[in-house]
């Protein structure tokens, strides 16, 4: 099927089909940084999350973001990071990562934990944007929190998004429910999405899915690629 930049096509997700506009949408991928999905990043060696449900959507992700170049797509890359000196750190953010085991700017083996210019706050090597491509560091889950991203959209024409990344219940999860807010119409793929669990990564993907589609919609990326 040939794909109109400016004309609806209809994707099918799990409620009800999402009206995708190929000339106004971009693609999210959401925190694929080394602190998250590297054996030698914080949550891999420090934590000793289990890898393997975000290493598995990496592929899928690939496939997405050269499907997305192919249509002339923005794609955007986000990482979760704070200024060295951590001035852009809540002190809400600050107590409950502490509540949660591990502080903003503890040592790892791949430098403090989600501090820009650290190896962990890198994308993944598997990940090498364009010059055309965004990459913007966030100091919140949701990635309309302090950045411009919100006004590039809007002066870009962007009213539709796609959403890929980690942690499904977290990050993504934040900045669709945010998204959403905003008025962008927003498609999560959950099998380009993961978690370091699988249930709460299956928990995030339920509130999408929740009262029959008030919330948002959920697919899975073969859907959209089979369109073109």
């Amino acid at each position: 099927m040939s794909l109109l930049l400016d004309s609806p096509v209809w994707v099918p997700t799990q409620h009800h089909p999402f009206p995708l506009v190929l000339g106004k949408t971009a693609l999210l991928v959401i925190d694929m940084q080394n602190a998250f999905c590297h054996p030698d990043g914080f949550c891999g060696h420090e934590l000793g999350a289990d890898l393997s449900h975000v290493q598995a959507i990496v592929p899928r992700i690939l496939k997405l973001i050269d499907w997305a170049r192919k249509h002339n797509l923005l794609v955007i890359y986000t990482r979760e990071s704070h200024s060295p000196d951590l001035a852009d750190l809540t002190h809400s953010k600050r107590q409950r990562y502490i509540n949660a085991g591990y502080p903003i700017g503890s040592p790892s083996k791949m430098g403090r934990f989600l501090v820009q210019g650290e190896p962990g706050t890198a994308l993944i090597e598997e990940l090498q944007p364009l010059d055309t491509e965004l990459q913007i560091d966030k100091p919140a889950q949701s990635v309309f929190v302090a950045t411009d991203l919100e006004s590039i959209l809007h002066q870009r024409g962007i009213t539709h998004l796609l959403f890929t990344g980690v942690t499904t219940e977290c990050c993504v999860l934040g900045t669709y429910r945010h998204a959403s807010d905003l008025g962008f119409f927003s498609l999560l793929l959950a099998d380009c999405c993961a978690a370091f669990s699988p249930t709460e990564h299956q928990a995030a993907i339920d509130v999408v899915l929740a009262e029959n589609g008030a919330v948002g919609w959920v697919t899975d990326s073969d859907r959209l690629l089979t369109l073109s």
